[in-house]
């Protein structure tokens, strides 16, 4: 079974206050911007179609849902 990706690494430098667009393995970031469709482009542009997607906020913090 694979190890899952680190996300607080990788996120630890991420652009804030927007939508990011990650590559399938959760190891990068592809694109980022203030609508997913700006990152979703971005990500199109590296050769990703279909990236995941998720908001960036001004502060980290821990929580458990």
């Amino acid at each position: 079974m694979e190890k899952p990706a680190n996300l607080s690494k990788i996120l630890a430098d991420a652009p804030r206050n927007c939508w990011l667009a990650l590559n399938e393995e959760e190891t990068a970031i592809l694109g980022h911007g203030q609508t997913i469709a700006e990152a979703v482009a971005q990500a199109r542009e590296k050769g990703v179609e279909d990236p995941i997607i998720f908001w960036s906020p001004e502060k980290l913090i821990p929580a458990v849902y």
